[in-house]
Formats: C-alpha cells, structure tokens, sequence
C-alpha cells in the first residue's frame, strides 16, 4: 500500500489484528527483510512494514536525519490513527527508531532495537581503526557524491561484499533476495538517496545527545553476536531509566530477522506479554 504523508509518498505492508507493531528496515533493504516473520508477527499484532523515505526507493526526505524521518514517521501513524506502538527498527531503521522513542516516547508502548550503531550513542572503541572491516562504510558513505560515483553500475558487487561479510549464517539471505536489494538501490539516485542517512549522521548524533530525559518504556535490544553483539543494550542504557533486555544472539551476524527468524521471533514475543 501506499499513502502520502507530508507530501511524500510512503510505501508500506500492512497485516494482522490487535495492538500496532512498526518495522522499520535498514540499509541497503527494504521492507523485504520482514519476510520470515510478518507472517507470525500478524498472528499477535497490527502489524505494518514500512520503506523508509529514500531507502531504497526514490521518496526521499528533504533531510535524512533521524529527526526529519523521525517527524514523517510520527506523521504516517497521526495519518493511520496509530498508538501505543510497538516499535522495532533495524540498522538505519534502529537509528530512526530510537530517536522516534526520545521524542515521541508516549506514542509507544516498547522499543525493539536490533544489531546497529545509534548516532550519539555508539561506544567510542566501536569507531576505532582496528574495528575498521565493521565500520567503515559510516566514513566512505558520508563523502558527498563520490559512493554513488564509484559505485554506479557495480551495485550488485557492493551490496554482495555485506551480504557475504556481515552474515553468519551464510544461506540466510539467497541470491534472489540480493536481487530484490539491488534493484532498490541501483542507480546514483537510489544510492544518493540511502547515503543520505550516513551524511547527516551527525546531526542524527547531535540530537540524540541532546535529550535530557531518559526513556522509561520497556526496551529489548538485540545484537548479532558476530556483530554489534552487547553494543546494541549499552547504546540502549543510555538512553533509558526502565526495563532493558539485551540479547546477544549466537551464530548471528548483523541480519537477525533473515539469519535467526526464529530466534527473534521467541525473543519478541516473550518480550511482548
């Protein structure tokens, strides 16, 4: 489906009864990574998929700050008459997600982070030289112009590098779903449009450290254990007074809902009571 939300058009899936859950994808995806467990999760919730603006498709944001898609996103639930959501973001969707929950904290009623490095929250060691094989894309994306212009007519060989480097469990993700992943972001457009999110990385950083309350809705952060592991619960901790479960799931790499779609489904739905 898709409906105009600030004059931006905002594609999303939506199925099930009952209480609203929010999904929120990441980067280089789309709403596509939901596919082993929407079908479970509509058994519980209202559950609605959304592609983040510019992620993928070519409905960017003015800006692509957290704040910005943030604002879009609460914007998409006052449309839909949404609230007491549960929130679950992923990568650069976790991004937009915890800033969504530091300023709109009361429309939620929990937030579920899954293996990313928050803006403002991302331990100092994460960033070292010697983590450079995980995090150097946060660098070479946030160069104006020269990712799209290097990468051009090579997306399939860059998008495979993650999909090949950053799972554990290797046939989790199939030739067919890279397809899907590259088709979004082929073109300096679509590639423009996702970098979008790394180069206002520090403005999304800024407003984070900004906020002087602390979240106290119930949080479950999530990390690949061959990825951000533990990070994601200690970017989590400082942010918020309330409840906080942190998983590091093992033999998992930074795709948890294609690499451990059962893993993460118990982990939601015991969180979730």
């Amino acid at each position: 489906m898709e409906i105009i939300v600030d004059d931006i058009p905002v594609t999303y899936y939506e199925s099930g009864h009952g209480d609203p859950m929010i999904l929120l994808h990441g980067w280089p995806q789309t709403s596509h990574i939901w596919r082993k467990v929407f079908p479970e999760l509509a058994k519980h919730y209202h559950v609605f998929a959304v592609d983040l603006p510019g992620m993928g498709n070519v409905n960017a944001t003015p800006a692509a700050d957290t704040i910005t898609v943030a604002m879009l996103i609460k914007s998409f639930c006052d449309q839909l008459n949404l609230s007491n959501i549960h929130l679950v973001g992923h990568d650069v969707g976790a991004w937009v997600a915890t800033t969504f929950a530091l300023e709109y904290e009361s429309m939620l009623q929990s937030l579920i982070i899954l293996d990313a490095g928050i803006p403002g929250l991302i331990p100092d060691e994460v960033f070292s030289p010697l983590n450079a094989n995980k995090i150097w894309q946060f660098y070479f994306h946030a160069i104006e112009g020269m990712p799209e212009f290097l990468i051009e007519g090579k997306e399939k060989e860059y998008l495979n590098w993650y999909f090949t480097r950053k799972t554990t469990v290797k046939n989790a993700i199939t030739a067919d779903d890279i397809s899907i992943y590259v088709a979004a972001y082929t073109g300096k457009e679509r590639l423009r449009n996702g970098f979008g999110y790394y180069r206002s990385f520090r403005e999304s950083a800024e407003r984070n450290k900004s906020y002087q309350h602390k979240l106290s809705i119930p949080i479950l952060a999530i990390g690949g254990e061959q990825s951000q592991g533990v990070n994601v619960g200690r970017a989590m901790q400082k942010i918020a007074d309330g409840d906080i479960q942190s998983v590091s799931l093992a033999e998992c790499g930074h795709y948890i809902v294609e690499e451990q779609p059962e893993k993460f489904l118990e982990l939601v739905l015991a969180f979730i009571h």
